[in-house]
């Protein structure tokens, strides 16, 4: 796919912290298998990222310093920088200055799914945490990766030129 032309140029790629980039399930935190190389090769191709979390802003700071992804990402809003998930507000501002046709919401909840659906921008159901939740999310996206590799090729799909 080294070939494949993407129109990356003002294109916004925005995670969830907990349970999309990292694991935090076990009292260590740590990232899931296959999202550093799908930042590297988001960056690598020039797409913007941010974080939308649940969590607060200081804290997914901090949890993305010591994982050492912290670099990839321009803009973190969390619970505490306005109104938490599902309102969109947080997607709202994260995207200042791009068209809704050229952001992604990767995430792995139903507030996730629902917060992007309702700002109306297209939604990634990140079901490598919690495969079970395929069926759920596929009455709300078509769009869904059971790992970090098939969410890459959604995206590539979804921004490649012909």
């Amino acid at each position: 796919m080294t070939n494949l032309k993407l129109s990356s140029d003002n294109v916004l790629i925005v995670f969830d912290h907990d349970g999309t980039l990292v694991n935090t399930e076990l009292r260590e935190y740590h990232l899931f298998s296959g999202i550093k190389e799908l930042l590297l090769f988001l960056k690598d191709q020039g797409f913007r990222l941010s974080v939308w979390t649940a969590r607060s802003k200081e804290s997914t700071r901090q949890s993305l310093t010591r994982l050492e992804i912290i670099e990839f990402f321009d803009e973190i809003y969390g619970q505490d920088s306005g109104f938490p998930k599902p309102h969109p507000i947080g997607l709202a501002h994260l995207s200042l200055g791009f068209e809704k046709s050229q952001v992604l919401h990767i995430g792995d909840s139903l507030a996730d799914l629902d917060g992007a659906i309702s700002f109306g921008i297209d939604v990634i159901a990140a079901c490598w945490n919690n495969p079970n939740q395929v069926k759920n999310f596929k009455q709300k996206t078509d769009l869904i990766a059971l790992t970090p590799k098939e969410c890459e090729s959604l995206i590539l799909k979804k921004f490649s030129k012909e």
